[in-house]
This record gives C-alpha cells, structure tokens and sequence, in this order.
C-alpha cells in the first residue's frame, strides 16, 4: 500500500548514513506510523529506542545523545521518536548538529502546517529527509486496498476495495488488518490465490454500512444526537482507540476549515465538495450538510478544543479516555444540532 517516492524513502534508511533524521508526518497519521514500522523492519538486527517528545521538550541533549550512543553489546541501534505536538525543536537542532557517526533517528507527527517550527527546521535540512502523508484520494485508496491485497494472494474487485477504504476510514493499518484476515480465512497467498466474495468480507468485519470513524464522524458534525450515540456504541464494541477517533476528528475539522474558507470567498458548497477529491463522492451530501452547520469561527474554536481534548486523554488510564471521548461527541453533536 505505498507508491515509488514513499518506498524510495523507506529504502533510504539503508542508503543514506549521512542522514539523522527521518521524519515522516501528514494529515495521514497511519501512513506514517506504517512507514515508520516498516524503516524499523528494515533495519535488521538493530535495536530499536522508543523515545516520546515529552521527554525530549524537557532534555534537549538527551536525542542527541541517544543518537551518539553504542549499543550495550556493541550493535546496531536506531531510534524511534514520537512528536505529539511542536515539543523538541531544540533537541533536533542537536541532533541535526552532530559530526561523524550517528545511530539514524525515525520521526513521525501529525500535520504540521508551513509554520511550524519544527517541520521549518527539518525541510531542506542535509541531514535530515521528509515525507509527507497526505489523505489518499478515493481512488487512490482503492487502488492501495487491492495491491496490498495482491501481496495476499488476495483478487479483490475495485467497489469492494473502495469499500473496506471507507469502513476502515482510510486507515492504512486497519485496512491492511481487514485484508489479513480475509486471507487467513481464504488461506490464500501468491501460490494460493483467491477471489474475496462480498458476503465473506461483511461476515467477518460485521459491517453494517454504519460501524466505522468515517460514519461517526458524520453524525456528530452533522448534530445527530440518536445517529452519535449508536455510532459511539459500535466503536465501542469493536474498541477502536480513543486517540485514532479524535485525531480523525481534528482531520475533519482540518478539511471543513479548509472548504468553509472557500464558501467565505462566495464559492458554491456543494461545487466546494465536489472539487474536493478526498471526498468519496458517496460522502459528498454529509460534508455539505456539515458546510453549512459550521462557520469558520466556530471551526476554529472546535480545532482548539479537540486539541485540548486529545492532550487530556493521553495522560489518563485507558479506560477513562473512551468515557471522556463520548462525552466530547456527545456535547460537540449537541452543540451541532443547534445549528441546523
């Protein structure tokens, strides 16, 4: 599920000793975290150091260090840096300054506008190399679906591939963990190849047209209190992290900020939508609804809150974050349906 410049990048990790940063970010998030895992994957024998931007925000020295760093029994080693937000820029000025050796450093963040500090100082850096994730388009996605399939020994036809990309909310992981099991119950691979019928895909990913992010994010931008809360109960079921729903939240918001802009400038919504070709066309009538429900300004003042909110669940146990989550949808919902 990668195109030529994204596995170009990937075989860099091997190529390039003169690069210390690999930094990968975008509104894709599972993108890079795929990418990320597969850098890590191709460093064989390599031991790998976790290491969270928090912790570096606090010690500017210690990536640097880390980087300079032997292994305790004289390996390999790389490591694996996390940015929840725009911590760290004084750490990577430390680490982009090192001479000679250096163990390579593997980054990845979220979308980061042109002002951000940190993607400022990485881009055109020598030493450090970027790639950006974006949302794949429909299309796009599809096609990911059915190649990745294809590594599976998997024939999967392209309506049935856009629609796994969309129950799995273009989620490059989830979509390849949908496709893994499809090919542990056809037991299939190159040798062995087999044709995904319909009728398997829903038995197995017990979809029901409404059990996906995609789905209840529609319904809280668009203010149905009844559609959220069964929406909420079906994440709920099938566990997916709190973390993933409210970034795909603020990916939302991203993008009807980016439309409502338009429509400020006197254009048509429903042209605004059409034009915009990481909308599956399938999607088009909820984004116009959610166009007019939501102005800019209170676009904006939603983006600051979910910020805030993503920031409160990661420092409180799991089960607390999803009780935190629902409450939030609940009330941004709420507040969406006075807008109609």
């Amino acid at each position: 599920m990668s195109n030529a410049k994204e596995r170009s990048f990937i075989g860099a990790i091997g190529t390039r000793p003169e690069i210390r940063l690999f930094f990968i970010f975008g509104q894709d998030e599972s993108a890079a975290a795929d990418i990320a895992s597969q850098m890590s994957v191709a460093l064989t024998g390599s031991e790998r150091i976790d290491i969270d931007s928090d912790r570096i925000r606090n010690d500017p020295a210690l990536l640097a260090d880390e980087a300079s760093a032997l292994s305790l029994f004289g390996d390999k080693r790389h490591i694996r840096l996390n940015f929840r937000r725009e911590e760290g820029v004084a750490a990577v000025e430390n680490l982009l300054a090192l001479e000679g050796d250096a163990n390579p450093v593997i980054a990845t963040a979220g979308n980061l506008t042109k002002a951000s500090k940190l993607r400022k100082l990485v881009e055109g850096h020598p030493r450090a190399m970027v790639h950006i994730c974006y949302m794949p388009e429909e299309g796009d996605a599809a096609a990911a679906v059915m190649a990745y399939a294809a590594t599976m020994g998997l024939k999967i036809d392209r309506p049935l591939a856009a629609r796994i990309a969309r129950y799995t909310g273009q989620d490059r992981k989830l979509a390849q963990a949908e496709i893994e099991k499809l090919s542990l119950y056809y037991d299939s691979s190159p040798q062995r190849p087999a044709t995904v019928e319909v009728p398997i895909f829903e038995a197995l990913s017990a979809e029901t047209g409404e059990e996906n992010i995609n789905g209840l994010i529609h319904q809280v931008m668009g203010g149905d209190l009844r559609g959220t809360g069964r929406e909420l109960v079906a994440a709920r079921d099938m566990g997916v992290d709190a973390i993933r729903i409210i970034r795909a939240m603020q990916r939302r918001v991203t993008l009807l900020a980016a439309m409502r802009a338009k429509v400020d400038n006197g254009s048509n919504p429903g042209a605004v939508v059409k034009a915009t070709r990481s909308i599956f066309w399938k999607d088009a009538d909820n984004y116009a609804q959610q166009l007019a429900r939501w102005p800019s300004v209170r676009l904006a003042g939603l983006n600051s809150h979910l910020l805030e909110v993503e920031s409160k669940l990661m420092h409180v146990r799991d089960g607390l974050a999803g009780t935190i989550l629902e409450e939030e949808l609940v009330r941004i919902a709420r507040a969406a349906s006075r807008r109609g």
